[in-house]
Parts: structure tokens; sequence; C-alpha cells
């Protein structure tokens, strides 16, 4: 992931010896004076005022900035290029004005026909990612849309873990889809493992008399846990739920996920503009609002690992050779010796799967030592969990110390939700390779559930006393991070959707739950708490810039050029410019200057730092001194 980045930033207004904070985007504003910031949103009272029974509005964007100016930054980021994006499309995606502004407080996106950068085309694609996500709610925005052959515009949501686990298994929620050879038709859809592109589930609704860009529609999703629904100006024309999933596809929409808007030029789907398409095209957006459920109780993490402690299960089938058809032949539960699957002091052993009866119910032709045999053994290791799982994130994690399988034989990791008579699941699942490893699933809520997590061990059978020479594997626990046991220290109950991935912002304060970690913050407090501090003191004639920040104790700064220093799993660095181009100055580390803030807590220190170069003589004041501190990494 990028670092995340603190930045104090002091420049002289125009025409004046006062300093002044400016905008900018993607960073964390510091204070010039010990005071308390809030980098939220004000919501007007227009706003306020709009009401869905059950729901309560948590985010929203009116569009009611100046006309000619760009989306708010703090709330809208871009998508931009000309890639094609996946669909053959021919526009690239700028940031520009006459792409993406405020017009008569509404959005415009504008899709114009010129040449640009090499395309024939430009556009703009909004997205909300790393400043706002949510798991459940209603997401809704008043559009009136663009039409004409090839035209596409598009409401819509991508999973935030994207950059991690990438497409479809993000998972994609597409609120309003319009082509525009099309114009009265809408179309709401989903995308993920298993049901992607053209195989992604999906309902339409046809408006009759009149097209989607004669007069503004609300477009909406209401999105739980297991079920989405399609709306349009309040009335619902396609539900989804997991069991309508394609066999083997996976229900990935219990985690939080980001807003985009954009305006695409041609693409597989709607084609290509013709003679009949006029240009520039424009897709108007009054507003976009997302509320969540009144009442609404979060999914909080689960962590489990691998410990004798528990009461753990083994249980094997065999399967017919592949040229036999590969039917299910047994299943049964069995001791662990029976699965050489055991557990020797803290740590599990799996081996192959083997036999010492020679009956040709396991073996094709009879069974010995020194034949491997060919049919199918597939044996699980596992704890079973009725109820207490459900509905919660459950995240398995172990710590594989070694293993040394052949290619006969293959082990991996599970995570299993099933429904209360196992007549249907979904399951997450992981190579075991060495190291540690670590597995998330968003279980499904209800009565009865039965939640499995563990290990299968899958290949031929083997005769037991030639099992050793097809190796195995060990297995042990693996203990939570530092980031883990701090976010795990938290009382979120309280707080709508929260997501505790590093990523997160659950409290809503414009700060991550990387950032609030690395400055021994409260991520379930909605503001930050004082902690930092900069400031201005005359030093031997000369206006010098300071920074005091908490940090873990242990760390070690050193001066310019490398001014980076590890504390715990965290990397800190603090950087001097004296123009925001180049981090290049040197910096000095001072004894802390902790007059009025407040205490840290234990295992927490405060650093001060002092930019090495006077950031301009009392009149006139010319130039303007900058320190950021980043933390770049919790691994």
């Amino acid at each position: 992931m990028p670092p995340e980045v603190l930045e104090n930033r002091l420049e002289p207004r125009h025409g004046s010896t006062k300093a002044r904070e400016k905008p900018f985007v993607r960073i964390l504003r510091l204070p010039l004076k010990p005071i308390l910031i809030l980098l939220g949103f004000a919501l007007t009272e227009s706003v306020r005022a709009q009401t869905i029974p059950g729901y309560t509005l948590c985010w929203a964007d009116e569009f009611n900035q100046t006309d000619g100016s760009t989306p708010d930054a703090q709330k809208w980021g871009y998508d931009t290029g000309a890639s094609g994006w996946g669909n053959g499309e021919l526009q690239n995606y700028t940031t520009r004005v006459e792409n993406a502004r405020i017009e008569a407080g509404q959005l415009v996106i504008e899709a114009r026909k010129e040449n640009y950068a090499g395309s024939n085309y430009t556009s703009a694609r909004l997205l909300t990612k790393n400043k706002a996500s949510w798991t459940y709610g209603r997401m809704e925005a008043r559009m009136k849309l663009p039409r004409g052959q090839g035209i596409w515009p598009a409401f819509w949501m991508l999973g935030s873990d994207i950059d991690v686990v990438g497409w479809p298994s993000c998972g994609e929620i597409d609120i309003m889809e319009n082509i525009g050879a099309l114009p009265s038709t809408v179309y709401g859809t989903v995308h993920g493992p298993g049901y992607s592109g053209s195989g992604g589930i999906g309902g339409s609704f046809t408006r009759a008399g009149g097209a989607l860009a004669d007069d503004f529609h609300v477009f909406a999703i209401e999105w739980e846990s297991n079920e989405i629904r399609w709306i349009i100006d309040n009335q619902t024309y396609f539900t989804v739920r997991p069991s309508d999933l394609p066999s083997g596809g996976r229900w990935v929409f219990n985690k939080p996920h980001h807003l985009l808007l954009n305006l695409a030029v041609g693409g597989a789907w709607p084609g290509y503009p013709n003679a009949s398409t006029t240009f520039p095209q424009r897709m108007t957006v009054d507003y976009v609002r997302v509320y969540q459920r009144s009442g609404f109780v979060p999914v909080v993490p689960q962590f489990v690992t691998v410990t004798p402690v528990e009461n753990w299960i083994g249980y094997m089938h065999v399967s017919n050779r592949p040229q036999d058809g590969g039917a299910y032949q047994f299943g049964t539960t069995w001791s662990t010796a029976d699965l050489s699957a055991s557990f020797s002091g803290a740590n599990l052993i799996l081996k192959p799967n083997s036999i010492s009866d020679p009956a040709t119910y396991w073996y094709v032709g009879g069974g010995g030592p020194g034949r491997a045999g060919n049919k199918i053994m597939d044996a699980n290791m596992y704890v079973e969990k009725t109820n207490t799982l459900s509905g919660k994130t459950v995240v398995f994690k172990g710590n594989v110390l070694s293993n040394t399988l052949t290619g006969a034989h293959h082990s991996f990791a599970f995570i299993k939700d099933f429904a209360p008579d196992y007549s249907s699941s979904v399951s997450v699942q992981v190579p075991l390779t060495n190291g540690v490893f670590k597995l998330i699933l968003d279980t499904l809520p209800g009565v009865g559930r039965h939640v499995q997590y563990g290990f299968e061990t899958f290949g031929v059978n083997v005769w037991a006393s030639d099992s050793a020479v097809f190796g195995s594997v060990q297995i042990g626990a693996a203990e939570d991070d530092l980031y883990e046991r701090w976010i795990r220290g938290f009382e979120m109950s309280s707080i709508p959707g929260p997501d505790l991935s590093a990523r997160g912002d659950p409290d809503g304060d414009g700060q991550s739950n990387l950032l609030e970690y690395a400055i021994n913050d409260n991520p379930a407090r909605p503001s930050i708490s004082g902690k930092m501090r900069s400031q201005i003191r005359m030093i031997d004639g000369a206006r010098c810039f300071e920074l005091t920040l908490p940090v873990r104790d242990g760390a070690v700064f050193s001066g310019s050029p490398a001014k980076s220093a590890l504390a715990g799993q965290l990397a800190y660095t603090v950087e001097g410019s004296s123009e925001l181009k180049v981090f290049d100055r040197e910096v000095t580390e001072l004894s802390p200057l902790t007059e009025g803030l407040p205490a840290l807590d234990e295992g927490w220190s405060y650093r001060s730092f002092r930019l090495n170069s006077a950031i301009g003589s009392v009149t006139p004041q010319r130039s303007a001194g900058f320190l950021r501190a980043k933390i770049t990494a919790v691994p």
C-alpha cells in the first residue's frame, strides 16, 4: 500500500506576514496551533432534511460548490488514462474541468469529441476510493443521463480491496448502467468470482413513455449482508442473493466497497459512436447520498488460529480415479491417527493420506508396500463452530513452518460457512506455503449455521509404511501483529459498518486506521486528539519550524539525508523541504517539546524535529518551510 503521509506546511499569504495552511489532496494537514481539526464534511440543512424510513444519512455530496470548480477533493478522486479499461472503450479519462465540473449545484461529467493525448474522445471517471467506503446501506444518486449510440454512463461500486485481490474477486455492484442506443432502459448487475463480465448476474427496467435523458431519475440500491435490491424512482426492479449465484460462485459483498461515477464512450457492450451520435454528451448528477440502516450492528473481526486447545475433527472421503469417473466413494469421521494428522506439542503435522488395507476399495489392483495406488483420498482436519462465528468476519491465521510434500499431494487452509443442514456453503482457501497465511471470510448470519476452519490434504492413496517419502506439512499458530492487537483493543459496536483494515476510517475523521495507529490515536473517536503540534520559534534571530508527534518507543531517527527509522512494525520518516518539490532539507531531532501536550499510552513517547533552515525573516517573509512525517507500512 502507498505510504500514509502527515504534512505540516507553512506558506505566507500574498502580501501578508501571516502563515496559513493550504489544502493538499490526500495529505493530512496538521494544525499550526495546538487545536483539534475535524477532517470531515458538513451536511447542509437540505441534506439533513432528506429522510428514508429505517435509514440514517451518513455521507452525501450535494455539489454545492462554486460554478466551474472541480469536484470536492475530500470526497472524490479520479481514474485517468486511455487504456480501454478492459472493455475496448475509446475515451481518455482526465482531471480537467472540461470533463468534470460543478454547474448550478450539480456535477457535470462531459464526454467530448476532441484530439487529446492520442485519443479522439475525453471524459471523466470519479471515485471515492481511499476517501470513503461502506459495507451495506442505501446508495443513491439523482441523475439525468445522456443518450446516443456508443454512450455508456454508469454509477457503480467496487470492492475496496481490489488492489489486493484483483477483479472480480473484489466484487462489483453496478447500481446504474445505461447504453445510449437503449435510452429508456437501466441495468443493475453484480460481478464476482465465477460470474463476471458477460456472465454477471443482473436485471433491467425499461421506462415507458420517455428516455432516461428526458428528466432526472433516482437510481439506488439497498444492500444488506445477503441481499442487494435495485431501485429506480422508488420502484424495486431486481434482487440478487447468494442462492442466485452459479455453482462455484462466491458472494463477495460483505466487505467495504467504494463508489464510482463515469461516462464512457464506446466499448464491446454499448458499441461505438456513429454518425447519429452528437457531442458533447453530459451526465448530470444532482446529488449522491449514502444511508445506513438505523441501529445497524457492525461486523467485528473474529480471529482464530492453530492451537491444540480447540476440538479438532478429522474427516476423510475417497474418490475413484478420474478415468473411472472420479465419483465420491466413501466418507466418515475417523481418528486423527487414521488421517495422518496430529499435534506435536503446539504444532499440527499433516501427512499424505495413507492406508494399510490392500482391498480394491482403496486401490486399483490392490495395495501394498511400494505401491502408491491411484484412488484419491481427501482428508480434512478442522474446527467447527455452530452459531458463535455466524454473521462475523472470521480471520483464520497460521504459520506454515515447513512443507515438504511432493507433487503427489497438496494441502491448503480453508474457512467454510455452511447452512444449518449443510446443503450449501461459501468458502475461501489458500495453499500452504512456508510462512504466515491469513484467510478472511464474512460469514452469513442465521441460527444453526456452521463455520469450519482448518486444513485439507488431497492426493493419491499411499501405503502407510511408504508415506514418509511423500513429505509432510508442519503448521503453528500465528500471533496477532501489533496492528491487529491495537485495533482489537477498541470498542467499535457503536460505529455503523466500521472498516477495521489499515485503510479503514471507522470514525470518519479523515485519518485512516494506519495513521491513527501510528500516532497513538483512537480509531473510534471522531476527532484527532491534539497529540501532534507544529510551531514557529525564534532561534538565534531566525524563524524556525518545529514538529512534535508521538511515535512508538525504540524508534531512532537520523538526520539528513537519511531520516528514517523502524519502530515496531512501522517505518517512520521525517523530511524537510522549502518548496514541496524535493524533500532534501536537513532535519534535526530535538529534546521533546511536550509542554501542554496530553499524556501518551505506555510504549509511546513524543519526538520533536526542527527544519534546519530558516523559513524567512519576519519582514518581508518570502520563503516557506515544510516538514512531513510519513508512515510507510504495517506489515
